[in-house]
């Protein structure tokens, strides 16, 4: 083996050159003595043998946007934890592979001239997988010295994936820069079809009964993740106990999510009457304390008295899982939470 003038003695393997890096997925690592950056192939990732809800559709509309397209394409994924988006990316990692296209998994805030040019020396078409983007790349310097990258300046083909919890925290010349960031799917809660999907598929046939409070259970939390629907399952599974019973324990309580808000209807004596304080609720409509309301006793009658009420769980005469309602009734009073969906708004909107 030639370096400079020297030789040296080597194997067969020592001279083992590839024109293209092998389908596979790789971390970047450095040289400590000479600064020089690499790749270190790591496991291929796994995915379950059944795939719920829209990853199959979104894998397929990414891989051919960006088969079609002629520079960089990039995708941000944003969600709470549990909520599909590392699964999304491990399902087109694994599609890119079946064509020969690798994967790098960005998992130290790379960034900078070097790790640029490393990236675009790199001509094959290839995958670049930022995981928890806003937490690896937690200071705002960092984040703006890859737009560059993004920008698709540089002639390679990349798909670049990118992930977050909280797209708040991503740099703003990322967001609505579709020349940086092509796609950016937003995921929520789980709905209705996939959780009665998910316990029609996993849960023994004793608790198939317990389908509509699962769902029910699931309307209780602004965004039901995938974590939470698998654990209460794998819960009712093993102690054969109901949806109610399983959440006692576990790690997945409604009284956490604060970010969930409710219209609020009160009909008193037949007549629709409003809440003194507020018009919605936040939090959640099954805590023990109950759901305080105060109003007036008939608004059409300057001296009537306000009534304070609390509507406790045991209160509770019917919920609709699909629309996320709760109605309550005690003496004359029933009260209706609604929840209100987090707008999301297209293009449509504007006219």
């Amino acid at each position: 083996m030639k370096s400079g003038n020297t030789y040296r003695v080597a194997s067969d393997e020592a001279m083992d050159i590839h024109r293209k890096l092998p389908a596979g997925n790789y971390v970047i690592k450095q040289n400590e003595m000479t600064g020089e950056l690499y790749l270190e192939g790591i496991d291929n990732f796994t995915i379950p043998s059944k795939i719920y809800g829209n990853c199959l559709k979104h894998t397929d509309k990414i891989i051919r946007t960006f088969t079609d397209r002629d520079n960089a394409t990039g995708v941000m994924m944003t969600g709470e934890k549990g909520s599909g988006k590392t699964l999304l990316t491990k399902n087109v990692s694994i599609q890119l592979a079946k064509q020969g296209i690798p994967t790098i998994v960005i998992n130290a805030p790379w960034h900078g001239d070097k790790f640029n040019t490393f990236i675009q020396n790199i001509e094959q078409p290839c995958a670049i997988l930022f995981d928890e983007f806003e937490k690896t790349y937690n200071e705002r310097e960092e984040q703006e010295a890859i737009l560059t990258l993004l920008d698709g300046v540089f002639p390679t083909k990349k798909l670049f994936m990118l992930t977050c919890n909280d797209k708040w925290r991503i740099d703003q010349h990322m967001r609505n820069r579709p020349g940086r960031i092509y796609y950016m799917i937003d995921f929520k809660g789980l709905d209705e079809a996939f959780i009665r999907e998910y316990c029609y598929d996993n849960l023994k046939d004793a608790n198939i009964k317990n389908i509509d409070s699962m769902v029910n259970i699931g309307s209780l939390f602004g965004e039901f993740n995938f974590d939470m629907l698998k654990a209460i399952v794998e819960e009712m599974n093993r102690y054969n106990e109901s949806p109610q019973d399983a959440l006692e324990m576990l790690n997945a309580k409604p009284e956490f999510d604060s970010g969930t808000e409710y219209a609020m209807k009160i009909v008193h004596n037949g007549k629709e009457v409003k809440e003194y304080r507020r018009d919605k609720f936040a939090g959640n409509p099954l805590q023990p304390k109950g759901v305080e309301v105060e109003f007036d006793s008939d608004p059409d009658d300057d001296e009537s008295d306000y009534i304070y009420k609390t509507f406790k769980p045991d209160a509770l005469i019917h919920v609709d899982g699909k629309k996320g309602e709760f109605t309550f009734q005690d003496n004359g009073t029933t009260v209706t939470l609604t929840r209100i969906e987090k707008k999301v708004y297209h293009l449509y909107d504007a006219f």
